[in-house]
């Protein structure tokens, strides 16, 4: 098992998830507890990824000797939607689609 809990980017991700909470006043623990879970997601979701990059999206189903999806392809996709719907239900997605930053536009 990979250590992505350990990493830069795990880090920068949390942090700035957090910020943004602080800075809408919901700093607490019920909306923290909801970024610890959307990282044990991101962390999930890197490990299929990996399983995925060095498997593939077809495995060899060893009891009935032919290729089969693998079952992290499938995972992936559940994990992914539950970290969308942690996302949204932390208000991200609201306020990535509320202000738009730059763009044609802005000179306008």
């Amino acid at each position: 098992m990979k250590g992505y809990a350990r990493t830069k980017e795990y880090a920068q991700l949390k942090r700035s998830m957090i910020e943004n909470l602080e800075a809408r006043g919901l700093a607490e623990h019920a909306y923290t507890d909801k970024v610890k879970e959307y990282m044990d997601f991101w962390v999930q979701r890197k490990q299929l990824k990996d399983d995925i990059d060095s498997r593939g999206v077809s495995v060899m189903d060893e009891k009935r000797g032919m290729m089969v999806e693998n079952r992290s392809v499938s995972l992936e996709v559940q994990v992914s939607r539950q970290m969308l719907a942690i996302f949204t239900a932390l208000g991200f997605k609201e306020d990535a689609l509320a202000e738009p930053q730059g763009g044609e536009d802005d000179e306008l």
